[in-house]
């Protein structure tokens, strides 16, 4: 309930309390009841869409997610590149993102864009 349309709500809810109708009439408890109602409703509705869009963007950066093919106990398998350690060997095809500090032990000369890692533009050629 911080949001300025809230704000305006809450404040007609504490006038229709605070000022009488007129005519030595009390406070109008119907206008009250009936703004409170729809604050509750308007921050249920904003709980449920925040929590949906926040499992959506879980969900999206678990597919983004980096997967790597490493030897481990002499077989290939997919994992996680965030668990990697030093000494791990993979496996990597055209267009695979890659650890920095990886090290070409045998295959074709590689070029790189390490526009990531070094927050520029330079692309270098490593070879074996």
């Amino acid at each position: 309930m911080w949001n300025p349309l809230s704000w305006v709500m809450e404040a007609a809810a504490v006038m229709a309390i605070v000022l009488a109708n007129g005519g030595g009439e009390g406070p109008d408890w119907q206008d009250f009841v009936g703004i409170i109602c729809l604050l509750i409703i308007n921050s249920t509705i904003s709980f449920i869409e925040e929590n949906n869009a926040g499992n959506a963007a879980a969900a999206l950066m678990a597919r983004l997610a980096p997967k790597t093919k490493v030897l481990r106990d002499g077989q290939w398998q997919e994992t996680d590149a965030a668990i990697l350690v030093p000494g791990d060997i993979i496996s990597i095809k055209l267009g695979d993102i890659i650890p920095v500090d990886a090290r070409l032990l045998e295959g074709d000369p590689l070029k790189i864009d390490q526009a990531s890692a070094l927050l520029d533009s330079d692309k270098s050629q490593l070879n074996n």
